[in-house]
């Protein structure tokens, strides 16, 4: 499969730990000889699709060409990842590089995905907070490195005089009809009641459907002036005027910020959000393993995450990045990530997906009782 082919599939598809100091090779060459080494060489790797893709363009994939020579490549996608390696012969996978959240990182480790790898093969892990592993099971310590996090954010225009404190702002008199909230990602939707409710740790509650009717019940309270698909369609609402008010997300919130920065407050709440992380994976049957290496390496170095944190609103796995002025209350310390996200668990997406139709059908009902008023 060549490299234009590869690309031509991903697009259609799209919709803790200290460790041993750096080794003296990594592959066929060491740091200092690599741009030498791995010159003119091809890699594809996928990052998510919209505002994060370019982004990680800009700020990971074209410094990292212009260090070592290579010809790195980024593409988006989303749900159809796991999908197209599982199509592809193993030995000619469609990409060599994926992101992957929990709901990837689960899917593809139970089916054999991603190849494994030693953490002594990396130079930077020393500096990653240790919540990044301690919120992953055993299964998954074997694969893929952190790059970084979303969450669940509360964005509120700034005409309407409220700060976004709280959650509970959502069920508030006076954003009755004027709130946005999404129905695509669900699941972001419903640990809002969730994290509210706080009955048990983390998202535990909405990981059982019985034990979730009551948060559903708590989302047909709400007011909703109309429910979004996707980044584009949120912001249409917003820039309509129909809501004040909205869910959003890392990557689609920064770009509110960056467009029109006196418009909305933009925060995690008191309670804390919703979140995810970023993690990325040599592909199986990938030919460019020794620069996928050097690139993972790569991904977790000081400028790149520093870079990548000045053009989003996302958290870093580094602990040591330099935190933009655009993003307040920024995690200082390894308690800070445990006390502000609740991570929708890998354990918690294989609960979600043995019940997923019914998750699915509740939403609708949900849908249609807080748009019909």
């Amino acid at each position: 499969m060549t490299d234009v082919t590869r690309r031509h599939v991903v697009k259609l598809g799209a919709a803790g730990a200290a460790v041993l100091a750096a080794p003296a090779i990594i592959g066929r060459a060491n740091p200092a000889t690599a741009k030498e080494a791995f010159a003119g060489e091809n890699l594809l790797v996928v990052s998510w699709s919209g505002n994060y893709e370019s982004a990680f363009r800009e700020t990971v994939i074209e410094p990292f060409n212009a260090k070592y020579g290579t010809k790195a490549e980024t593409v988006g996608g989303w749900d159809q990842i796991i999908n197209q390696i599982v199509a592809a012969p193993a030995d000619k996978p469609p990409f060599d590089v994926t992101i992957g959240e929990e709901y990837v990182s689960s899917a593809g480790i139970s089916q054999n995905l991603f190849q494994k790898k030693e953490w002594s093969s990396y130079s930077n892990m020393g500096a990653i907070y240790p919540w990044f592993f301690e919120s992953r099971p055993e299964r998954a310590k074997d694969y893929g490195v952190p790059f970084a996090g979303g969450t669940s954010l509360l964005l509120l225009r700034r005409s309407v005089g409220l700060e976004p404190t709280s959650w509970n702002l959502l069920w508030d008199d006076r954003l009755k009809g004027k709130v946005t909230c999404d129905s695509g990602y669900w699941w972001f939707t419903l640990a809002i009641p969730t994290i509210l409710s706080s009955s048990r740790p983390g998202l535990t509650e909405m990981y059982d459907i019985k034990t979730a009717e009551p948060l559903f019940k708590k989302l047909d309270q709400l007011k909703i002036a109309r429910w979004f698909k996707d980044g584009a369609e949120q912001a249409n609402i917003l820039n309509q005027g129909e809501a004040d008010a909205a869910t959003s997300y890392s990557s689609d919130a920064y770009q509110f910020l960056k467009q029109d920065p006196d418009e909305y407050h933009i925060a995690a709440p008191k309670e804390g959000a919703a979140a995810w992380s970023d993690w990325y994976f040599k592909v199986r049957g990938t030919k460019h393993g020794e620069l996928a290496d050097l690139f993972l390496d790569y991904l977790m170095s000081k400028e790149t995450q520093d870079r990548f944190l000045s053009q989003s609103l996302t958290f870093m796995a580094r602990n040591d990045v330099t935190v933009p002025d655009h993003w307040k209350n920024y995690p200082a310390s390894n308690e800070d990530f445990h006390r502000m996200f609740r991570l929708l668990t890998m354990d918690g997406w294989d609960k979600l997906n043995a019940e997923y139709q019914a998750y699915d059908d509740r939403l609708k009902q949900t849908i249609a009782k807080t748009t019909a008023r």
